[in-house]
């Protein structure tokens, strides 16, 4: 197992418990991968170093609801549109070929669970809420060497929290439904099950090959001291997505930028370390609740 551990690391307890787990035993079945065959095609043709911009565009075209969430994809305010984007071959050139393939993935997952109910919905929500903060901020913070990974990231954050429920864990479907702030979920995981969704994610992404550094930004969501450690895009990614991932939260309780939440997370070793300021914060809250109830409807 070690081998198969994210970056050639040598695994921990809490990563083999999440690699033996039900939810990655049955994540790792073909059957139940959550790539379309257009997708993965996509994806294959896409490693290749002689591919060609026509065909990205053709197979994109081949699957008209990825066609359709592509375009409205590009056409949001996470893509900071300045015109419309008025077909698929525009869409391509917005976002990149290469990106629009992961982008793909990325929505392949999320309505791979769309049949989980409220629970499944609201990480859903939350998942392209904190992306597209995330992105927003990279932009207005001047980080943008972590776009669009952290966008992709932040789609795919809590991927191990729906595959827990889909395990059909009663136990588990409860905890995920609770209204708990970011940073107090994965540490109930941790003492029921040994492990947390981020590690699971991890783990369950780069088994479906998602590309490097996403199933690291993931896995290491809940473990900032260990992304530290990791290459300088994974630790600004780390740091950007777990701001994003307070600040959605907060947007969603409907906290106010002047809240001493707000200023808490300001204060934060990660708002600190990718430069935020409480002013900073404090200008873009109007704008980032704008561009997360975006996200919301298009991710619909």
């Amino acid at each position: 197992m070690a081998e198969l551990w994210l970056d050639g690391d040598t695994p921990s307890e809490a990563d083999l418990r999440a690699a033996d787990s039900l939810a990655a035993r049955m994540a790792a079945f073909e059957g139940i991968r959550p790539f379309s065959a257009v997708v993965q095609e996509l994806v294959d043709y896409v490693s290749r170093p002689d591919f060609k911009f026509d065909r990205v565009r053709e197979l994109i075209e081949a699957d008209p609801a990825l066609a359709a969430r592509i375009m409205r994809v590009a056409n949001s305010a996470a893509y900071r549109v300045f015109e419309p984007c008025s077909s698929v071959s525009k869409a391509v050139v917005r976002i990149g070929a290469t990106n629009v393939c992961e982008l793909a993935m990325a929505m392949s997952a999320m309505t791979f669970f769309q049949d989980l109910g409220g629970v499944g919905e609201k990480i859903r929500d939350h998942s392209a809420g904190t992306a597209a903060v995330a992105r927003e901020l990279t932009f207005r913070l001047g980080r943008a060497t972590a776009s669009p990974k952290v966008f992709l990231a932040g789609l795919l954050h809590d991927i191990g929290k729906l595959l827990l429920i889909q395990t059909g864990d009663t136990a588990y479907a409860a905890l995920a439904g609770e209204n708990l702030a970011p940073n107090s979920v994965h540490l109930k995981e941790q003492a029921q099950w040994g492990y947390d969704h981020a590690i699971l994610g991890g783990q369950v992404l780069m088994s479906w090959k998602l590309p490097e550094p996403i199933p690291q930004i993931v896995a290491c969501h809940h473990q900032p001291k260990v992304a530290q450690r990791k290459s300088a895009i994974v630790a600004l990614s780390v740091d950007l997505l777990r701001v994003a991932d307070n600040v959605d939260w907060l947007l969603e309780q409907q906290h106010d930028a002047d809240s001493l939440h707000v200023q808490k997370l300001v204060q934060s070793p990660d708002g600190t370390r990718i430069g935020l300021r409480e002013t900073t914060l404090t200008e873009l809250w109007d704008d980032l609740r704008t561009v997360r109830q975006e996200a919301l409807s298009v991710f619909k």
